[in-house]
């Protein structure tokens, strides 16, 4: 189903609007020239015509005469005019390029914001969100975005030419401007109307399909699906469905441009015999001699050039593409919360400092309730728990049981649909100091294509001593010596210079981001199946290494591996009660849960039973 979208006339004020954010005063400086090229435009009509009107008596009166002198002066004026549009053209061009550098940032700014603004993650899994969003950012990174903006002076140059035209037809005929761009300017509406339902539909009602398709065609051209593809024999299967889905996608596209294009062939038909009737009646006056040879001239020009209020062509179609972009992602912002432009300053983060740094945080979290946007079945029913400051607990339990959604409520990126969760009396779904106090690395974190100093020092502004500490305490010091150009190697084969890491030394690497942030001022330390890479030595090794390390520290451990966490201080156990819904079955040291033989010592002895099995057999 379409969302409804703003007028046209809506849409060019707001890029004209993102144009003064932009640069002010470069804008006004184009605006300024534009309208000067625009008038040498219209001098050189009038100058056009007197120079051919003059010529006849020049010529009779020979040279030296005064007729003479008048067309040597008319050329001269003509001459002039025609050297003055491309030099004022030059002139702007290069201050266009200053507004385009400046219209660009900030409309990328903007796009950011939507990206991250509000602060959680719903909005950005919620697919149709997500297509817009998706739809809107491929549109940016178009090279037609970018001559649209250069669109936009081209267009306005010839727009102010067609004004001048105008008057000058005025005065000679009050009507005739007026019923010749009638028919220009139906032209463009419907012909602009016709570009913006065709972006519109590219933007909006194909965004899935064609998200699809990318993603087709992402995998058929890049590196990571390569071996599978290639092994399973799957080139001609996914040919055909990128072929079916694009096809799928445009067919809509398609259809409204056959819809569209008849009321354009219309405004066409009006247009072509207004503009004779025009010319006839200017045919008539210079026929009956009403009108010199000089305004023939000038008037047939002018009326050719109220061809300005019509369509533009290229540079007006990248125009109206820009325009819908942008008008798009104000669209978007508006529904988040974000004014459509935002006032002038920079955009920054709006990052606060971690309160109490240095210092462990308490968690609360009381009576929490919360259910996935996409589901039906509530994650969480009435969740209860509090973790005194300093202390380590680990979370377990089966697949499904919330652990992930447990982190992801105490991160803030989903409030709670009843309930509150604090850090330190403080909401997480709320306040950036709060959120500061988390330092976390979830199971699937991500691998930058930046440099070793950055994947491990994001979010701090650490020396490298420090970071060299959290690198080493995390078990990748050798990760200094390995890399040819130490903390300023790129983590990723795709750049010069650059490298790929094993699981395990990707694994080692998201830790020392983790303790790099609490050593930056997080009070809480939270470890999602962080070390899934690593053999079971190797990860009880670790643990019991961070448990010392962290001591002080709030620290919240996940784990399936039930034997790399039993020194915690404490060990909660996640599970469905009685009603289905997840929650905390049991909580205890590792002793004390072994001992009640419930559900924790269950697991503890399958695994435990499972990996002796495994060391007899080796």
């Amino acid at each position: 189903m379409r969302i409804e979208v703003m007028p046209t006339i809506r849409r060019h004020i707001v890029h004209i609007r993102l144009l003064w954010r932009a640069a002010p005063g470069a804008a006004s400086l184009c605006f300024l020239l534009k309208v000067a090229a625009g008038a040498a435009g219209t001098v050189a009509l009038i100058a056009t015509g007197r120079l051919i009107g003059s010529l006849p008596a020049a010529v009779r009166d020979g040279a030296g005469s005064a007729a003479a002198d008048t067309t040597w002066r008319w050329f001269i004026v003509t001459a002039a005019m025609f050297v003055a549009g491309p030099v004022v053209n030059s002139l702007s061009g290069v201050v266009e390029k200053q507004v385009e550098a400046r219209y660009l940032a900030l409309v990328f700014d903007m796009t950011i914001e939507v990206g991250t603004h509000p602060y959680g993650v719903g909005h950005l899994e919620d697919p149709e969100t997500a297509a817009r969003l998706g739809a809107v950012v491929t549109a940016l990174r178009d090279w037609g975005f970018v001559a649209g903006i250069e669109g936009t002076w081209s267009v306005l140059q010839e727009r102010v030419g067609g004004i001048g035209a105008f008057v000058l037809l005025a005065a000679w005929r009050w009507w005739a401007p007026f019923v010749a761009v009638a028919g220009h300017l139906a032209l463009n509406r419907t012909l602009t109307t016709y570009v913006h339902t065709v972006f519109d539909d590219l933007l909006d009602v194909t965004g899935n399909d064609r998200r699809r398709a990318t993603y087709l065609h992402s995998l058929m051209t890049g590196t990571p699906a390569g071996k599978e593809i290639r092994l399973f024999g799957l080139t001609g299967l996914l040919i055909q469905r990128y072929t079916t889905t694009w096809r799928n996608a445009m067919n809509v596209v398609w259809r409204s441009r056959g819809r569209q294009l008849r009321p354009v062939i219309a405004a066409t038909v009006f247009a072509l015999p207004v503009n004779a009737a025009v010319f006839a009646v200017l045919g008539h006056d210079a026929w009956a001699g009403a009108v010199s040879l000089a305004s023939l001239v000038t008037l047939s020009q002018a009326i050719l050039a109220l061809e300005a209020f019509g369509p533009r062509g290229d540079p007006q179609w990248w125009l109206e593409r820009t325009v819908v972009g942008v008008s798009e992602l104000v669209r978007l912002r508006a529904q988040h919360g974000l004014p459509d432009i935002p006032p002038r300053g920079e955009i920054v983060d709006s990052a606060a400092t971690a309160a109490n740094p240095g210092v462990a945080a308490a968690i609360d979290l009381t009576d929490v309730t919360f259910t996935y946007p996409s589901r039906d079945e509530p994650a969480f029913a009435g969740l209860t728990l509090r973790i005194p400051a300093g202390q380590s607990v680990a979370v377990v339990g089966v697949n499904g049981a919330g652990k992930s959604t447990l982190i992801k409520l105490l991160c803030g990126l989903y409030p709670p649909d009843s309930g509150q969760v604090r850090i330190d009396g403080i909401d997480p779904a709320v306040s950036d100091a709060a959120r500061r106090r988390v330092a976390v690395i979830f199971q699937d974190f991500v691998r930058y294509h930046l440099p070793l100093r950055d994947n491990v020092g994001f979010g701090t502004a650490a020396a490298d001593d420090v970071l060299e500490k959290a690198l080493t305490d995390a078990g990748g010091a050798e990760l200094l010596t390995r890399l040819g150009n130490g903390w300023d190697t790129v983590l990723s084969p795709e750049y010069t210079d650059g490298t790929d890491l094993s699981g395990g030394q990707w694994q080692r690497v998201a830790l020392a981001r983790a303790l790099a942030a609490v050593s930056g001022g997080a009070g809480i330390l939270v470890l999602d199946e962080p070390t899934a890479a690593l053999d079971v030595r190797a990860e009880a090794a670790l643990f019991d290494r961070f448990l010392q390390m962290t001591r002080g520290v709030t620290t919240l451990l996940v784990s399936h591996r039930l034997s790399s966490v039993r020194h915690a201080d404490r060990i909660v156990v996640l599970g469905r009660a009685g009603d289905g819904a997840p929650r905390i079955i049991e909580d205890g040291s590792h002793e004390e849960l072994m001992a009640a033989g419930g559900e924790y010592a269950q697991m503890f002895t399958l695994q435990a039973s499972r990996f002796a099995a495994a060391g007899a057999e080796s």
